[in-house]
């Protein structure tokens, strides 16, 4: 493999890898962007920039393993819990410079089974995918679907007395998915030389109060928060799930809820390509774009 080999971007039919791949072919780079399931309209603007799309199924480790010389360096979007012997197969077949993507809340959540899987696979790829990174970003937001706070702005617009749940001082750093693809694509392209752990979040850091407050500025609707303590609200969850019932909120949810999730041990970036985009910003524009 040579410098001018082609970057992967794993799953881009997905925002964060569609965003990915385009800021790398936006600078002239040759990219492969790879998807288990086509786009029509994605495809099409994808192929438009230049990039070459192909099928991949990260969990096929001998295809990855005859694909990996012919690449320069790779990003897989989806979880580290998912891509994480992908990484190992790609290391092993040359590809010396590579992202992957973990959380945050692995460095805040204790046992759970979730991020316990996370660390294992973070410890996996620290040992046997050297000079990779592995990037734990704070929550995730800004496009429709984004499971975070595209959420909350529905809820907000539908609902002028709000329940929030918890003492509201938790602190909050949302990253924008356009800021977190830009530091992704300067990993691998050399404008940000960094390995191994990278903690990063947003810009600005608020607390939970704080960040309903921004939401509901960002849906133009007026509303009040109506505090619900956590200790009847996690009884009720409990008893309910126990029973199957499926419910919006797990157990595991509310005991996170009154954490601080402000980015642990945050990565030093360099300064050009710290995050930019304000929570304000990027909260008006998502609700923009669903709508409200």
């Amino acid at each position: 493999m040579t410098s001018t080999d082609p970057i992967l971007v794993a799953g881009v039919n997905r925002p964060l890898g569609a965003c990915i791949a385009l800021d790398l072919a936006g600078r002239g780079l040759k990219v492969v962007g790879t998807r288990r399931h086509p786009d029509v309209d994605l495809d099409a603007r994808m192929q438009a920039a230049g990039i070459e799309l192909a099928p991949l199924d990260l969990t096929d480790l001998t295809a990855i393993s005859a694909l990996a010389p012919q690449l320069s360096s790779v990003i897989l979007t989806p979880i580290l819990s998912i891509s994480g012997p992908a990484a190992r197969a790609f290391h092993a077949g040359g590809v010396r410079r590579g992202v992957v993507f973990s959380s945050n809340n692995v460095a805040i959540v204790g046992e759970d089974p979730v991020y316990d899987r996370l660390r294992a696979a973070e410890a996996d790829v620290l040992e046997n995918a050297s000079g990779w990174a592995v990037l734990r970003p704070t929550m995730i937001y800004g496009y429709p679907g984004d499971g975070n706070l595209s959420r909350l702005l529905r809820m907000l617009a539908r609902l002028p007395v709000f329940p929030r749940l918890g003492s509201g001082e938790a602190s909050q750093q949302p990253i924008h998915f356009e800021d977190l693809a830009r530091l992704a694509a300067a990993l691998v392209t050399g404008e940000w030389n960094a390995a191994g752990l990278l903690a990063v979040g947003g810009p600005q850091i608020l607390s939970h109060r704080e960040l309903i407050a921004t939401a509901r500025r960002a849906t133009g609707r007026g509303g009040i928060d109506l505090p619900v303590p956590l200790g009847p609200v996690r009884a009720v969850v409990s008893l309910l799930t126990g029973l199957g019932v499926k419910l919006p909120l797990s157990p595991a949810q509310l005991a996170r809820i009154d954490l601080d999730k402000a980015a642990v041990n945050p990565a030093d970036i360099p300064a050009a390509l710290r995050p930019q985009v304000m929570p304000e910003e990027g909260l008006t524009r998502l609700a923009l774009d669903l709508d409200i």
